[in-house]
């Protein structure tokens, strides 16, 4: 099979015509053709790789036959229009079975071929009788026309079949993104290109605690939504309003805002969101997707406080360690000096009465200057201790 060929039953396959039945149009126009010929029979036949498929018919009922036999498959491939007034006595179709008999006695012939605007030719428009005649030019003229008529609604019933499809795969479309809109935890709205709302997903109309209405004036969305900036008490000025934002200057970084129905809980919000425009530039409108994070600032504020909350108190645990320190120094000079006395007068008594003490004394006195030394040693510490910043205490 030749490439040209491949290409003909690929383009006639594509019209999904064969084994299907004609609609009304098509067997109102066979049924032209024929009245225009003059003749009691015509017929639209389509040239598969192996058969004849006579589409509708006029006159007699059609069926499927051999390519081999056909009339139509001799000559439709040249595009040209095929006048035969004595089929018996053209060489060329003298032997057909159309014509000997087998098949029918035709003998008048003409068909017009159906050439698709790329120039594969699908078939033919075929009138034909039992007896010889000719046509004249009107009538070949309007059988070309007619065989046009029948391309056109080839191709329109091609079409309406495209654009179904096209349809339907566009609902689908529409149907995964409605229920991806309705199922994320992303408040989606969009507006026009007059700043007026077009669409407010599951969570935006959760949120808001409204659906988007496009009656409403855009300078009103701040106050119809009730939408207020981060303090959560300052109405948002419509010039601060996410979504005109982005459809007047082209796109929205980080916007904060809350947004405090009636009756519901405030949520603060983080906005981005960007202008629709056509492949040509024209402004379609603008979309904004708005993140909560009441969760979130609510834990960075309670961070916030407990950082606050910490450092009050080691500045306090500071004030604290300071006055130790300082309490420290003067209770320990406090007791160091007294203590000085008492070891200087036990090593007075041991160094004048030494002799005159009996044993069991001199071990009592030895015993006190040893513990007035700890003592000492011990309060020298604390001294020490309370010098060093942070030491000790």
């Amino acid at each position: 099979m030749s490439g040209d060929e491949r290409a003909r039953l690929a383009a006639l396959h594509e019209y999904r015509l064969l084994d299907a039945p004609a609609d009304d149009e098509l067997e109102a126009v066979v049924r032209v053709a024929a009245t225009v010929a003059g003749v009691p029979t015509a017929t639209l036949n389509l040239i598969d790789e192996h058969r004849q498929c006579q589409l509708t018919t006029t006159g007699f009922e059609g069926g499927d036959s051999d390519r081999a036999d056909s009339m139509c498959a001799v000559r439709f491939e040249s595009g040209e229009f095929v006048h035969v007034p004595d089929a018996s006595r053209d060489p060329v179709y003298a032997a057909n079975p159309w014509v000997t008999g087998l098949l029918a006695d035709v003998r008048f012939y003409a068909s017009a071929p159906l050439v698709t605007p790329q120039g594969h030719a699908l078939g033919t428009l075929c009138v034909f009788d039992s007896v010889p005649r000719r046509l004249d030019d009107g009538q070949i003229a309007r059988l070309c026309d007619l065989a046009r008529v029948i391309l056109a609604l080839f191709e329109r019933r091609r079409q309406a079949r495209e654009n179904a499809r096209l349809l339907a795969e566009a609902e689908e479309r529409r149907q995964f993104t409605d229920a991806v809109l309705e199922t994320i935890d992303v408040a989606v709205v969009a507006a026009d290109a007059t700043g007026h709302l077009s669409l407010f997903n599951g969570a935006g109309r959760e949120w808001h605690g409204l659906d988007a209405d496009p009656a409403v004036d855009p300078g009103d969305l701040a106050a119809r939504y009730r939408l207020f900036r981060p303090d959560g008490t300052t109405p948002l000025p419509a010039g601060e309003v996410p979504l005109l934002r982005a459809l007047h200057g082209g796109a929205v970084r980080d916007a904060e805002m809350i947004i405090r129905p009636v009756g519901a809980e405030p949520r603060q919000v983080v906005a981005n969101g960007r202008a629709l425009t056509a492949p040509d530039g024209t402004r379609l409108g603008a979309v904004v997707a708005m993140t909560d994070v009441t969760a979130d600032r609510a834990q960075r504020r309670a961070l916030e406080r407990a950082h606050a909350d910490l450092a009050a108190t080691i500045a306090e645990l500071k004030r604290s360690n300071a006055d130790l320190e300082q309490f420290a120094g003067v209770v320990s000079h406090d007791l160091a000096a007294p203590l000085a006395v008492v070891n200087g007068y036990l090593e007075l008594i041991a160094d004048e009465y030494g002799d005159v003490l009996d044993e069991q004394a001199g071990k009592w006195i030895t015993a006190a200057i040893r513990a007035v030394a700890r003592m000492r040693d011990l309060i020298r510490s604390l001294l020490e201790d309370a010098a060093v910043p942070g030491g000790g205490a």
